[in-house]
């Protein structure tokens, strides 16, 4: 699949409240929660993170062999939210997959979980996913811009509440604030 990603991050700090607020605002499930851990791979002089692209794999059930392999070019503000092209392939029979890409230069630079709900509303071209990570919950709206900024509104936030980092960044600036030593963003077994 190829297409525009555009989105922003909102933080949570009451999931129940939130889960909440989205069902009274009129969202639907649109896929049930769910895990992911998400692998960031690139060349050991960090060619893709220096040129502002990333390629992650996302293996969706934790004893899957399947995945979606992402490609993540440069991301723009327009309106301030995160625009960047996106390319997306099924992968199976991921473990080879890794030892290609490592044949071909690649390691894996970055591991991040997280448990994921979407919801959708009727009318509005917009997925409101609802993300708990080991650094805290946060929204993630996807979609067009102007529904973006509804439904961010809707939910109580003002564009300065926008967070457009990526997971990475908001887990090294975690680390940082929180006086840990980085590492891997994934939750305690």
């Amino acid at each position: 699949m190829n297409y525009q990603e555009t989105e922003i991050k909102l933080p949570i700090l009451d999931l129940a409240a939130a889960l909440r607020l989205v069902e009274a605002l009129g969202a639907r499930t649109a896929k049930p929660r769910h895990f992911e851990d998400n692998w960031i791979f690139d060349h050991e002089a960090h060619v893709l993170r220096n040129h502002g692209m990333l390629l992650r794999l996302r293996i969706i059930d934790d004893n899957s062999d399947q995945g979606i392999l992402t490609f993540k070019g440069r991301p723009e503000i327009s309106d301030g939210v995160k625009n960047r092209e996106e390319l997306e392939c099924e992968i199976h029979g991921t473990k080879n997959f890794v030892q290609t890409l490592s044949k071909l230069g690649f390691s894996a630079m970055f591991r991040y979980q997280k448990y994921r709900t979407v919801f959708q509303i009727e009318h509005l071209s917009l997925d409101i996913c609802l993300d708990e990570t080991p650094i805290g919950n946060y929204f993630e709206l996807e979609g067009a811009i102007a529904d973006i900024h509804e439904f961010a509104n809707r939910l109580g936030f003002q564009r300065d509440q926008y967070i457009l980092d990526s997971y990475a960044a908001l887990y090294f600036r975690w680390c940082s604030e929180q006086g840990k030593v980085p590492s891997q963003m994934t939750f305690d077994k």
